[in-house]
């Protein structure tokens, strides 16, 4: 379930980057990308609830086979950087989400002010998952150093 938790949690990558490249163009007044847009919401948020719930799945036994046996012993910074990680993934969650809703909305000839509103939940979004990818990684290499 690791695997599958970190395959996921690449295409989130990929799919959130693109989108919030897109809402920049967007709020930079390109509203030819709006189909483009709506698409990769639907990717983002897709993907963030199914690596969030893969993540949900593999902690029991990661806090205990992982966290509890090796990390709060001799890594502790480990345990605490996986936490913060943890709880940035739990602050965007929602922003995803409603990254969905919002998209569903995008319409050239509707309130220009969406497409800001866009712009900054997409780039929220990539931000939390830049660094939930990368602490994640770190927190996973620690025992193979």
């Amino acid at each position: 379930m690791l695997v599958l938790h970190a395959l996921v949690s690449v295409a989130l990558a990929g799919a959130s980057t693109h989108l919030a490249l897109v809402g920049l163009r967007l709020w930079r007044g390109e509203r030819g990308l709006t189909r483009l847009a709506r698409i990769y919401a639907q990717v983002v948020a897709a993907t963030f609830v199914g690596a969030f719930a893969l993540g949900l799945l593999i902690y029991p036994t990661f806090r205990y086979h992982v966290r509890g046996v090796f990390f709060d012993r001799h890594e502790p910074w480990a345990s605490n950087l996986f936490d913060m990680k943890e709880n940035v993934a739990a602050l965007g969650l929602p922003c995803a989400i409603a990254l969905f809703f919002i998209g569903r909305r995008l319409e050239p000839d509707r309130d220009p002010e969406i497409f800001r509103w866009f712009a900054l939940a997409s780039v929220w979004t990539w931000l939390t998952i830049a660094f939930t990818i990368v602490s994640g990684l770190v927190v996973t290499s620690v025992k193979s150093f």
